[in-house]
């Protein structure tokens, strides 16, 4: 099959990642395969790095010349079966590509939950016939894009990937940055940039509520923005500010991970959080809010849950880490179903069998 993955995006993220797993696997399972990226982007960089057929387009803006000709071109000299874009503006830019060629396989991946912008260029794309079908990650975005009047037979749901791999307890993870945790401390870790869906002030305050009832326990917040002046102050109001560790952004999160007593997921909604099935790949127990796509993962994952929104219910969510003790045949357990369940192959499998349930079949 002649497949291309497109997506716009600068630095590295969930979305990028999958695209990149999608073009490396896809090859090398004797698919011909082509990833249009934007110039300059670690996408770009790690796929020049790892062999793979390549071209960059601009991305300046979601409707933008440049890019257009650059799509063009890859089409028309590439010639592909089934054309998989991952984000918003490639979403718009390879529509008009499939308008203009009169083009039936173009297929568009959603990750994330929130609804889309009724602007006039989201109004036009998500009722296009230039559109072939939609992968969601979960079963909750279906539902999203099922309410925008996407019928189910243009829909088919795919789980991404977890690089169970870099996320391995067996392997050796060096830290790059402080913890300051004292050795043998019980220690909460949750990776999330900081922002309202994430649920860090409901966090900041359970632990709050929870720390004086188990004062060993330490708090390690990880992501864009934790180490914010706002979530300072928060965590100095919490009363045990030298038990909250304000990481900001890293990358030695394994590291983080192997680190921790046990993860929290405390967000009111996501597509299907990274963040929970990293944490079950390395063996680390989830306490999680109970929205649509952590009950989801909960049917792979052994998670623990809280009420999503209630401080109250997350503090008794932590208290209770406090007397379980986790075996290692659990761990092993636990990163046993995150490698069944959300495993490089068994995504690009899928991948492959959602393009021909949705697309054109290859000559």
């Amino acid at each position: 099959m002649r497949i291309i993955q497109s997506l716009e995006g600068g630095s590295w993220s969930g979305g990028q990642q999958q695209a990149f797993f999608l073009a490396r696997e896809m090859a090398r399972a004797g698919h011909e395969v082509l990833l249009v990226c934007q110039a300059g982007s670690v996408l770009a960089h790690r796929a020049a790095e790892a062999g793979l057929a390549l071209r960059t387009a601009p991305f300046r803006r979601e409707l933008d010349p440049a890019t257009l000709r650059v799509l063009l071109g890859a089409f028309r000299d590439f010639r592909p079966e089934v054309v998989n874009v991952h984000r918003a503006w490639a979403h718009t830019m390879w529509g008009l590509v499939a308008l203009l060629q009169r083009f039936r396989g173009l297929i568009v991946t959603r990750r994330v939950l929130f609804r889309p912008d009724f602007n006039p260029i989201s109004l036009v794309k998500y009722r296009t016939r230039a559109v072939r079908g939609y992968i969601a990650v979960s079963g909750a975005v279906a539902g999203r894009l099922r309410s925008l009047g996407i019928p189910d037979r243009r829909l088919c749901v795919v789980h991404p990937a977890t690089d169970t791999d870099r996320f391995d307890p067996a392997a050796a993870h060096p830290r790059h940055g402080p913890l300051p945790v004292p050795p043998g401390a019980p220690l909460a870790l949750m990776v999330a940039n900081f922002h309202p869906n994430k649920g860090h002030l409901v966090l900041l305050e359970a632990f709050r509520q929870a720390a004086t009832q188990w004062p060993d326990l330490h708090l390690a917040l990880a992501g864009t923005g934790t180490d914010s002046p706002r979530l300072r102050g928060l965590a100095a109001a919490t009363g045990a500010a030298d038990r909250v560790h304000l990481l900001g952004f890293r990358e030695d999160v394994p590291a983080l991970l192997a680190a921790s007593t046990f993860s929290l997921n405390a967000s009111y909604e996501e597509g299907l959080p990274g963040t929970v099935r990293e944490s079950a790949a390395m063996g680390v127990p989830v306490l999680a809010a109970d929205n649509d796509s952590n009950r989801e993962l909960g049917r792979f994952l052994p998670l623990a849950f809280f009420r999503t929104g209630s401080a109250d219910d997350l503090a008794r969510g932590l208290l209770s880490f406090r007397t379980r003790s986790i075996t290692p045949t659990e761990r092993a357990a636990l990163r046993e179903a995150a490698v069944r369940s959300f495993s490089v192959p068994a995504m690009v499998a899928a991948t492959l069998e959602a393009y021909r349930t949705l697309g054109p079949q290859p000559a």
